[in-house]
C-alpha cells in the first residue's frame, strides 16, 4: 500500500507539473538539452499524456483501495480498527497523493517536469495501444451527455474589417486603435508571401564569418532586412540569423557567434497570423518562407509584423524602398512601386482582382503581359489603367495608375 501510495503521488505530481508550464518555461526548454527536447515532445501530445497519467493513477488507486478493503474485511471483528484503516487510507490518498505533491510541483513546474519527463514518456509508450480505446470512450461519453454542437462561423475576416471601419465615431475606439485593430484582423487573411522580404533582397553569408567580414561585404550599408543571415556551409539554405540593429559593443567583442539565433520555416501560403503565433511559441524572430518545392523565397521577421501592426501605412515598399505604396500625383492618378500589394489596390479602389494569382502590382502586370514588364508597357484591369514609367535595377519598376 505504501508503494502504491508513492506511485499515486508520482502521477499527481507529474500531472500538475506538466500542465502548469507557462510560455516562458516552454521557451526555456530549447536550452535544456535532451531532457528539454523529450519534454517538448510530450507537450506536443497533451491529450495522450493526460490520458496516460489518469489511466495510471486510476489503476494504482483502485489497487490501493482494494488492498485497504481486504485489510479492513480481515479485521471485521475489530470494527474500530477496520474503520480507522478505511478512513486513514482515504486521508492518505487525499493528503499525500494529491494535495502535497501538487502543491510542490506547481511551485517549480519546469524543474519537476524535467524530472518526470522520462518515466512519463515510457508510460505513454507502454499505454499507447490502449489510448485510442479510452479516447473513443471519452468522446462517446461526451457526445452522449453533452453533444456541444458548434455553430458554423458566419463572420469572415472581411466582415470583421468592415465592422472596425464602420464603428461609431462616438465609440471608445481612437483612430490609432482602429488602425491597429484593422491590421490585426488583416494578419489572418494575409499570406506569408505578401509580407516577406524577397530572396533577391537578402544578404547571406556562409560560415565561418566574422564581424569584420560582414562590415566589408555590406560596405557600411545596413541590409534591407536588418539581419545578417547565415546559410549552411555547402548550400544557400538559411539556418540562422542575427539582428544587426540590436548589436552592442560587448556583443561584437566577446559573443559574436553566440548572437545568431535559429530560424523557423513556413510555407508561402500560411497566414501571417500563424507565423506570428509560431514566433510567440518558439521565442524566435525570423521565419524563412519556402515554396512548394522547399526552396527559400524570402523571410519574414518579427519587426516586419510589428511594423505592419502599428504604422500608418502598411506594405513592403515603405520598408524596402523607402517609398509609399500609393503616391497621389493628380486627380485619379497615382504612382506605385512593383512591390505594391494587390490587396492594397482592392481596398483603396474597391475592385476585385481575385482572378489573378499575383500578390504584387509587378507580378500582376507580368501575369497580364505574360513577360517581364518594360518601360512603356500598358495594361488595364477593370477601371485601373497601368503604365510602366520607370525601371531601376535597385528598386524595380515604377508604375503610373490612372483610375478611369
Amino acid at each position: 500500500m505504501l508503494v502504491l501510495l508513492l506511485f499515486s503521488a508520482f502521477f499527481s505530481f507529474s500531472e500538475a507539473a506538466l500542465f502548469s508550464l507557462n510560455q516562458s518555461d516552454k521557451t526555456e526548454l530549447n536550452e535544456r538539452g535532451k531532457n528539454g527536447a523529450r519534454l517538448q515532445q510530450l507537450l506536443y501530445q497533451p491529450e495522450k499524456v493526460l490520458n496516460s497519467i489518469l489511466l495510471g493513477n486510476l489503476f494504482v488507486n483502485i489497487l490501493f483501495f482494494t488492498l485497504a478493503s481486504i485489510l479492513a474485511f480481515r479485521l471485521k471483528d475489530h470494527s474500530g480498527l477496520a474503520f480507522g484503516i478505511g478512513f486513514g487510507s482515504l486521508l492518505a490518498i487525499i493528503l499525500f497523493a494529491e494535495i502535497i505533491p501538487k502543491n510542490i510541483s506547481v511551485r517549480i513546474p519546469l524543474f519537476c517536469s524535467l524530472l518526470v519527463c522520462m518515466p512519463i514518456s515510457l508510460l505513454v509508450r507502454l499505454l499507447r495501444p490502449l489510448l485510442p480505446v479510452f479516447s473513443f470512450l471519452n468522446l462517446l461519453s461526451r457526445r452522449a451527455v453533452y453533444p456541444n454542437f458548434t455553430p458554423e462561423p458566419y463572420l469572415r475576416v472581411s466582415d470583421l474589417e468592415r465592422a472596425v471601419v464602420l464603428s461609431d465615431n462616438d465609440a471608445a475606439l481612437l483612430k490609432r486603435e482602429q488602425r491597429a485593430l484593422q491590421s490585426i484582423v488583416a494578419l489572418s487573411d494575409m499570406g506569408a508571401a505578401e509580407m516577406m522580404i524577397p530572396r533577391s533582397w537578402l544578404k547571406t553569408f556562409r560560415p565561418p564569418i566574422t564581424f569584420e567580414q560582414v562590415l566589408k561585404e555590406i560596405a557600411g550599408t545596413l541590409p534591407r532586412s536588418g539581419y545578417c543571415l547565415m546559410t549552411e556551409p555547402d548550400s544557400d539554405e538559411i539556418v540562422s540569423a542575427l539582428c544587426l540593429t540590436r548589436l552592442t559593443a560587448d556583443n561584437l567583442e566577446n559573443h559574436w557567434n553566440e548572437q545568431f539565433e535559429d530560424v523557423i520555416y513556413v510555407p508561402w501560403s500560411v497566414p501571417v497570423a500563424d507565423v506570428f503565433d509560431r514566433f510567440q511559441r518558439s521565442g524566435l524572430s525570423v521565419a524563412v518562407v519556402v515554396n512548394e518545392f522547399g526552396e527559400t523565397i524570402g523571410i519574414i521577421t518579427m519587426d516586419d509584423i510589428i511594423t505592419t501592426l502599428f504604422t500608418r501605412e502598411r506594405g513592403r515598399s515603405l520598408g524596402l524602398l523607402n517609398r509609399r505604396e500609393l503616391k497621389l500625383i493628380d486627380k485619379n492618378r497615382w504612382h506605385l512601386t512593383g512591390l505594391t500589394s494587390v490587396r492594397t489596390l482592392e481596398r483603396r479602389f474597391h475592385v476585385s482582382l481575385r482572378e489573378y494569382s499575383s500578390l504584387t502590382v509587378g507580378g500582376l502586370i507580368r501575369e497580364i503581359l505574360e513577360r517581364l514588364p518594360r518601360v512603356g508597357d500598358r495594361c488595364q484591369v477593370a477601371n485601373l489603367h497601368f503604365s510602366v514609367v520607370d525601371f531601376d535595377e535597385e528598386s524595380g519598376i515604377v508604375v503610373e495608375l490612372n483610375v478611369l
